[in-house]
């Protein structure tokens, strides 16, 4: 089971020097004039949802999230988890980002989580039917790490032991996630195939994340004003600060898929959650996102508040320059 771990790995690696063969093709020239410009989503906002990946970021864009939970727990006293989040565009389709968590339960100390290092490469460069993406991420984390940026396997995820205990044992795992999206103008579906492996014993756990989500106006609006030069588009003024034209809002739902030994649904020992998200853009760099979640099995917490705000810096490394 430890080969297999092992060999899972190695697997993504080997496709990381084809995601940069594949970007730089990305980035040459293009003499493709004659087809219609269409709304690029990838570029118009950061992931509306919380657990549900899909774009890559833009390249050279950093997006920088805080992100918090609110949990109702099952067998626990009810907790806050929290999630610092920093990723970047490598190029068009690849993008690198690592994660810090913490959390506070109830009547116990705040305790670090551990982190997570992860990657991510878009497979086609252009638009289809169905976008695929291909994910890897590296979990250094501990027993007392309780932020739900998946569910997978069976049984709840409360702490069962004592916090000193759980913060000491050591959880390295490496999940692979297949991403699947398509985008109706501003509507936008996600699927997401959850794999995790523990790298301890090679055990694989699944679980699946799916998403819908209708992108603000407003958003849509900046993109316009980004290819107004070279599509002769006229510049729209923005919305006031406080305008329904700033919201973008949406459905989304985790949940677990068995392990290796028994894959499918096995609904009351797996964790499911359901709720709306909604997203509000501020301005064109700083977004609220909000969704409150609620637990649909018997081993799953019964609500959490998920809060976060993100901030994103374009051309990071190379600043664009005035147009004339």
């Amino acid at each position: 089971m430890k080969t297999r771990a092992c060999t899972t790995i190695l697997a993504v690696i080997a496709v990381m020097p084809l995601s940069v063969v594949g970007a730089q093709a990305q980035t040459e020239p293009q003499h493709d004039a004659q087809k219609p410009m269409q709304q690029d989503m990838s570029k118009m906002d950061m992931d509306p949802y919380f657990s549900t990946l899909n774009y890559p970021v833009p390249q050279d864009t950093m997006m920088v999230m805080l992100l918090s939970d609110f949990q109702s727990a099952r067998t626990t006293n009810d907790f806050f988890t929290g999630m610092g989040m920093v990723q970047y565009g490598l190029t068009p389709r690849w993008t690198v980002g690592f994660m810090a968590e913490w959390q506070k339960i109830f009547g116990l100390p705040t305790t670090y989580g551990g982190l997570r290092i992860n990657s991510y490469f878009r497979v086609f460069p252009h638009d289809h039917l169905l976008n695929f993406t291909v994910y890897g991420e590296y979990e250094g984390l501990n027993g007392a790490a309780l932020y739900k940026m998946e569910v997978a396997g069976f049984g709840g995820e409360d702490l069962d032991e004592p916090l000193a205990l759980a913060r000491r044992t050591p959880v390295r795992t490496f999940e692979l996630r297949a991403i699947m999206y398509h985008d109706w103008g501003r509507v936008n579906f996600t699927f997401n195939f959850i794999n995790e492996t523990a790298l301890d014993s090679g055990e694989n756990d699944f679980g699946y994340a799916w998403g819908v989500f209708r992108q603000a106006a407003y958003m849509a609006m900046e993109t316009d004003k980004d290819m107004a030069g070279m599509a002769g588009m006229q510049k729209k003024e923005a919305p006031p600060v406080l305008s329904l034209q700033r919201l973008g809002y949406g459905l989304e739902m985790i949940g677990a898929l068995g392990n290796t030994h028994q894959f499918g649904f096995d609904w009351q020992r797996q964790q499911h959650y359901v709720g709306p998200v909604f997203s509000y853009s501020v301005s064109k760099h700083w977004t609220v996102h909000l969704e409150p979640a609620f637990g649909l099995s018997d081993v799953s917490d019964l609500f959490m508040l998920r809060m976060g705000v993100g901030y994103s810096i374009d051309h990071l490394l190379h600043r664009r320059s005035p147009t004339p």
